[in-house]
């Protein structure tokens, strides 16, 4: 079947996340930022959340997030960037909710209060983890290459396919950027049990969204 998106579906769910933030800490406050803020975005954008909240509350917040998240709906996956994972006031969360398009990913930037610089330990060593899968973050790029080529930003997909390729130390092929997107995610499926779930979701978005849903 073709794609499903609905704007209103997403600023739905949006309202939801923001009101569950902030329920679940006091005195914090949750808003979208990004294209979705600004009134713009398109139905494959994603939703970027800033979470500020007290700093005396920033390591509950951080305990919590999942159980708070997991009353808008059930959670896929919950993962935390490694550049942040050591950082004393901030963390960036990626969240993907069951059931809910791939394309419409949660980055929650987690910010103590006292915090009023954006790019608070981008650049510090210290605030860097290691805790990360290369193939679910791999799986990541094409879906979001499919949504460049949606786009129609050829050389944007291109660029996060062979970025996917170097995350999972394999040779970039050659070949058109479709056919290496389709080779990345089932090199991934073939190699990894436990991301091959969402490697066969993102196998079946990439028919929807360019083979009207065939099993091609």
């Amino acid at each position: 079947m073709p794609l499903k998106l609905d704007p209103e579906e997403r600023s739905r769910l949006a309202r939801q996340i923001l009101s569950r933030l902030e329920e679940s800490v006091s005195g914090s406050s949750a808003q979208l930022r990004g294209s979705l803020a600004a009134g713009g975005g398109d139905p494959y954008s994603d939703i970027d959340v800033v979470w500020e909240v007290p700093d005396e509350a920033f390591g509950a917040a951080l305990e919590g997030m999942e159980k708070a998240l997991s009353r808008v709906r059930p959670l896929a996956s919950l993962r935390l960037d490694p550049a942040f994972q050591k950082s004393d006031r901030r963390r960036l969360i990626f969240v993907q909710f069951e059931r809910v398009p791939l394309f419409w990913r949660v980055d929650i930037d987690l910010f103590a209060a006292s915090v009023d610089d954006p790019q608070y330990d981008i650049d510090n060593p210290r605030a860097r983890g290691d805790h990360f899968s290369r193939t679910h973050s791999a799986l990541m790029n094409s879906v979001a290459a499919i949504r460049a080529l949606l786009r129609g930003d050829e050389a944007t997909a291109a660029g996060l396919v062979s970025r996917g390729f170097e995350r999972i130390a394999l040779p970039v092929p050659a070949g058109g950027t479709r056919d290496r997107l389709l080779k990345l995610v089932g090199d991934i499926y073939d190699a990894d049990d436990g991301t091959a779930l969402l490697a066969a979701e993102i196998k079946a978005l990439y028919r929807q969204a360019f083979d009207g849903g065939s099993d091609r």
